[in-house]
């Protein structure tokens, strides 16, 4: 199972599993992060290392590496480099990462994606255990359904019911192009600060137009893309007019790269007022990039989320140009 697999099924969890009825939140970050004293409240902790020793009710937390040293009352919600579980779970558990070691009990249901995925001897899951990884290993005790998809799997340990799904290494075109894609992701997430940085109003103007009437928007700006490849091609067959042409695949292909970049911010938007985190402009555009990239490449509905993506941030963008041609063209303020 590669990387982007289990990122995959880590995003699509995260909005799924997402503690409902967040009424406040405790909020920690920075390089080196320690909760010491019980939080009787819902943590949202990010930073290289985080550790947490003393109670909580539930956690959300990124990082490079992330200890969870003592008893959480509700849910967990984990990604980072390696996660270790070494406290009991009242609730759900709900981790991606490169190492995941669950060396204590979960309450309900765990899901858990990663390159090396171990459930060790003597901890339990309450439910279900759904695993995605390179390596897994259950030594541990599953009340329920054992699901897992991986590339080598031990199971010493029991479960209700095991189903098994072992997967071949990646021949080597498909390893390039998952590469290639991996260094194009990286630069679309890179274009997306710099143009934030560079021209905030601008990007937060379009941002404003995705969240306006988002349906029409959608259904327009499909039909739009369509209608715009049509027209494209017929005025390409032109001599004549093929210097115009060229000039409209430019304004074409910059509508649809940046499409997606204002969808991550409105994304970002959405979820940090959900879950009541006060956060800049930028880690909300990086939150919701991580998630609409990684939702995209679900088989069968990822297709269906970018088309959706790419039709919502094709019309806004066009749409926030049409508003404001005036001011673009030197003609005054904007309408």
């Amino acid at each position: 199972m590669s990387n982007k697999a289990w990122g995959i099924l880590f995003a699509l969890f995260l909005v799924m599993f997402m503690p409902a009825g967040v009424s406040a939140l405790a909020a920690y970050n920075g390089g080196q992060v320690t909760i010491s004293e019980a939080v009787p409240d819902d943590v949202f902790a990010s930073g290289g290392m985080i550790d947490v020793n003393a109670p909580v009710d539930s956690l959300i937390a990124a990082g490079g590496t992330i200890n969870l040293n003592a008893p959480v009352k509700g849910d967990v919600i984990a990604a980072g480099g390696t996660i270790n579980v070494n406290g009991d779970i009242g609730g759900k558990l709900v981790a991606a990462g490169g190492t995941i070691n669950a060396n204590n009990d979960v309450g309900t249901n765990a899901v858990l994606a990663g390159g090396t995925v171990t459930i060790t001897q003597g901890a339990s899951v309450g439910r279900d255990a759904m695993i995605a990884g390179g390596q897994v290993t259950n030594a541990g005790n599953i009340a329920g359904n054992l699901t897992v998809r991986a590339r080598t799997f031990e199971n010493t340990g029991t479960a209700g019911y095991v189903h098994v799904e072992l997967s071949e290494p990646r021949g080597g075109f498909s390893r390039i192009f998952s590469i290639f894609g991996i260094i194009f992701t990286i630069g679309m997430l890179i274009l997306g600060l710099v143009l934030l940085h560079l021209v905030p109003g601008h990007f937060m103007a379009v941002e404003d137009e995705v969240r306006r009437s988002a349906i029409t928007k959608v259904v327009g700006g499909f039909f739009a893309i369509i209608l715009s490849l049509i027209i494209l091609v017929l005025i390409s067959i032109t001599i004549v007019l093929l210097p115009i042409a060229l000039l409209l695949w430019m304004a074409f292909f910059a509508g649809l790269l940046l499409s997606t970049l204002f969808v991550s911010l409105a994304l970002g938007r959405f979820l940090a007022r959900h879950i009541k985190w006060e956060a800049p402009p930028w880690q909300m555009f990086l939150l919701g990039f991580i998630i609409l990239n990684l939702a995209s490449r679900i088989p069968v509905a990822g297709i269906i989320v970018l088309v959706i993506s790419a039709s919502l941030g094709f019309a806004a963008f066009f749409s926030t140009l049409y508003h404001n041609r005036n001011r673009i063209l030197g003609k005054g303020g904007a309408e």
